[in-house]
């Protein structure tokens, strides 16, 4: 969906997943699915806006702020990933 994501290899959205929620547990387990599954890839910096508005109105009910968390967490997942000593 996103052309400017910060990886081009598929990222493993259940890996991510379970990233996310070691950094952040307090977000909630839906809240990091729904923003994984309706974006599929991180969005580079200059398209974060985008992507929460997209999550606004496809999501109401997550708090723009933890949209925003999760979209941090997942691109440093990616930096991560991308690493090739990390795995």
């Amino acid at each position: 969906m996103w052309s400017t994501c910060i990886v081009s290899d598929e990222l493993d959205l259940g890996e991510a997943a379970d990233y996310i929620l070691g950094e952040r547990p307090g977000l909630g387990e839906e809240t990091v699915w729904a923003v994984l599954n309706e974006l599929q890839s991180p969005p580079q910096q200059p398209t974060e806006a985008l992507a929460l508005d997209l999550m606004a109105s496809t999501h109401p009910e997550i708090p723009r702020r933890d949209a925003k968390l999760v979209l941090r967490e997942w691109r440093a997942y990616a930096e991560l990933a991308r690493e090739d000593d990390w795995d």
